[in-house]
């Protein structure tokens, strides 16, 4: 048996819905969203987000960057990195109903300061939109109907002024 340093030794990947297999989980997410090898500092970061131990994450990461190397830096590298898409990330829901949101998912949802969601479950499935991302499809969905040079701020005025009878005068006043 080899026992070399220059050997790696190999853990096999922790069993589904461990603690430990969600320290690969989240290693694995790092690695397609930046596209190379997921930093420790990042993984443990996350983990700890989610009231994960620090010493569980380190020990963890390790196991999972040797079978990363090992396998010539192949586990699912991937990168998901258009603007507004994060790839598929386990999350857990506390008994109390509570899900943390990782950092890059909430950066992809346009996600504000304020926080505010709006949420609703369609075919099982919990959908949440941020203001954010909920403005910017409006904003694309409305420039699909604007012509160029076309300023539909004036055109509404205009309409609004020959409802109300006035002749728009350069100074905004109505003659009587």
């Amino acid at each position: 048996m080899d026992t070399s340093k220059d050997t790696p030794v190999l853990y096999p990947m922790p069993g589904e819905g461990t603690r430990t297999r969600r320290v690969w989980e989240i290693a694995d997410a790092v690695t397609r969203e930046t596209g190379h090898r997921a930093a420790r500092r990042d993984v443990v970061e996350r983990f700890v987000a989610e009231n994960g131990n620090p010493n569980t994450a380190n020990t963890q990461y390790q196991h999972w960057k040797a079978a990363f190397d090992a396998q010539g830096g192949s586990r699912e590298t991937s990168a998901g990195s258009e603007p507004g898409h994060v790839g598929p990330q386990s999350l857990k829901v506390s008994a109390d109903g509570r899900v943390a949101i990782p950092q890059p998912m909430r950066v992809a949802m346009f996600l504000g300061e304020d926080g505010h969601v709006t949420a609703r479950v369609v075919d099982g499935e919990l959908r949440l939109v941020a203001r954010g991302a909920a403005i910017r499809r409006m904003q694309n969905e409305a420039r699909a109907y604007k012509k160029p040079g076309e300023s539909v701020v004036d055109e509404f005025l205009g309409d609004r002024r020959r409802m109300w009878g006035e002749r728009g005068e350069p100074d905004g006043q109505a003659k009587q």
